[in-house]
């Protein structure tokens, strides 16, 4: 095998990949559902591993695995100190989630990041520490510190978090939350904010693809891939016709309000008519950012535009892959 890639064993972590993936023409084949090894239809070379989404960070930054999806907040919780784990992509766009700090609810004094740091400090002087429940010790001790809440003690917990105040061993917690119905579901609020925006990932090793070059290949195809369907997602491709006396006369008059004329300008081709009323027609094609259209149609309007449509690419490539050139400068730095 060319290239190790692990993705999320199960829950919707799993689902997202493989739709993901899928939509970007590298269809995960998996024939039974009970196995944890899969494969990637366009791409032989490749061996899919499922694994939990922590272990997946915890293989990459080690150089077991050359390219890995899981949560950014378990890749910024786990990767400490260890420079060879990099972050190709850090949103494709599913599993998003934030990290927050949570209080009970009947805490009505306690609003804000600064109150939690006057709580800590009263409890101190009393002879207590603010206990917070959470399975991101280290993502927590660096917010704590740098926010100015200096006292307190971490309860490890890795699972039903949400649970903790109310079982009595902790007073508050820091988890992820979608929605917050589980937190409010358990009388907590949030205070503070998203300490972490998180979503799914691309991570990859430095050690484990300065030591093969058939998974540098590999892995260049997966970004351009990857890339293009993501770029792809932001803009769209709008052909219309418009009456013109050339095709330079046409592309002037559309040049003429450059934010409207496409990412690189307009595609002007003559209509080969079928019907006298379609003589002295040129077809334009213009690829535009998503949120112009309306704009973009109504400048080809005033320009006697007709016919005008409106399509998504499945793909968008560019000159290169931007990501696959900035991997290998860190790569080979």
């Amino acid at each position: 095998m060319s290239l190790r890639f692990a993705i999320p064993s199960k829950g919707s972590l799993y689902d997202g990949t493989v739709q993901f993936f899928d939509s970007c023409g590298l269809r995960i084949v998996r024939p039974n559902p009970r196995r944890y090894t899969a494969a990637i239809s366009a791409l032989p070379g490749v061996e899919v591993l499922l694994h939990r989404p922590a272990d997946i960070v915890e293989k990459v930054a080690d150089g077991e695995i050359e390219l890995g999806v899981s949560g950014l907040d378990l890749v910024e919780e786990l990767r400490g100190d260890r420079d060879d784990l990099i972050i190709i992509q850090d949103d494709l766009g599913y599993g998003r989630c934030e990290l927050v700090l949570a209080v009970p609810e009947a805490w009505i004094d306690v609003r804000s990041w600064r109150d939690l740091a006057d709580l800590a400090a009263e409890l101190h002087a009393a002879g207590r520490t603010l206990r917070i429940a959470t399975k991101y010790g280290a993502l927590i001790r660096r917010f704590c510190h740098s926010h100015g809440i200096n006292s307190f003690r971490i309860v490890d917990s890795q699972g039903a978090t949400e649970a903790a105040p109310g079982l009595g061993y902790a007073d508050i917690i820091a988890d992820i939350t979608e929605t917050g119905t589980t937190l409010r579901d358990n009388q907590l609020k949030i205070v503070g904010g998203p300490i972490l925006k998180s979503q799914a990932c691309i991570i990859s090793s430095k050690k484990a693809l300065r030591s093969s070059p058939a998974a540098v290949a590999t892995l260049e195809t997966i970004m351009e891939m990857v890339e293009a369907r993501r770029r792809a997602r932001t803009v769209v491709q709008i052909t219309a016709n418009i009456r013109g006396d050339s095709v330079s006369d046409v592309g002037e008059r559309i040049n003429a309000r450059p934010e409207l004329a496409g990412v690189q300008g307009p595609t002007v081709a003559p209509v080969w008519p079928h019907h006298p009323a379609a003589q002295g027609l040129f077809m334009v094609t213009l690829v535009i950012p998503q949120e112009r259209v309306l704009a973009v149609v109504r400048h080809l309007r005033t320009l006697g535009g007709d016919a005008i449509a409106v399509a998504p690419p499945q793909y968008f490539f560019t000159a290169q892959s931007d990501t696959f050139a900035r991997i290998m400068r860190e790569v080979n730095a």
